[in-house]
């Protein structure tokens, strides 16, 4: 008994160690990958613009991106939005109009949705849905109706008014205070 007690304590403090050092030695190459996927939905939301730069405003609590052209003229804002979605956080990217009174686009970053139902959110004709669209006024999503881009409606994804909701949901919590820091850091 004692015997089996000393090999299991090992396997255990041996696998600890293990997976400590595969975390330490991994860690890097995450945040590296993580930092290129920011970049990468970045730039596809303002992809008509060659080449967009993007510094990251100092702001506290919110994550908001000024991006220029190669001229060194605003393109926009892109500000990263964190909702409680079905399976877990989703993670995304709101671009904004250089005037802060349209939404240019919309990045799904990461999500842990189910694949064939709330992971849909991240495909073109979902995320398309919200070009245009007022981010002062509420977005509303509607189901088994056409919805109306000029009442900031958008159409639920069937089978997953959750993931759909919780986009939704995620983008009108953010939205207001994201638009009134970025008017407060650029002294508009």
């Amino acid at each position: 008994m004692r015997r089996m007690i000393v090999v299991l304590t090992l396997v255990m403090v041996l696998s600890g160690v293990v997976l400590a050092a595969t975390f330490a030695t991994l860690s890097p190459r995450i945040e590296l990958n993580r930092e290129r996927a920011l970049q990468a939905s970045l730039a596809a939301l303002f992809a008509d613009v060659e080449e967009p730069s993007f510094e990251q405003l100092e702001i506290d609590a919110i994550d908001i991106y000024r991006g220029s052209d190669q001229a060194g003229e605003l393109i926009g804002y892109a500000v990263r939005v964190t909702a409680s979605g079905y399976n877990g956080p989703i993670n995304m990217l709101v671009g904004l109009a250089p005037g802060l009174d349209e939404i240019v686009g919309l990045q799904i970053v990461e999500n842990l949705e189910t694949p064939g139902l709330g992971g849909r959110i991240t495909e073109r004709e979902f995320r398309a849905q919200f070009d245009g669209l007022d981010p002062t006024e509420p977005i509303h999503s509607v189901r088994n109706i056409e919805p109306d881009p000029a009442a900031n409606e958008v159409q639920a994804i069937s089978g997953a008014t959750i993931s759909t909701d919780a986009v939704v949901a995620g983008i009108n919590r953010r939205a207001e205070d994201a638009i009134a820091a970025i008017r407060a850091a650029e002294g508009r």
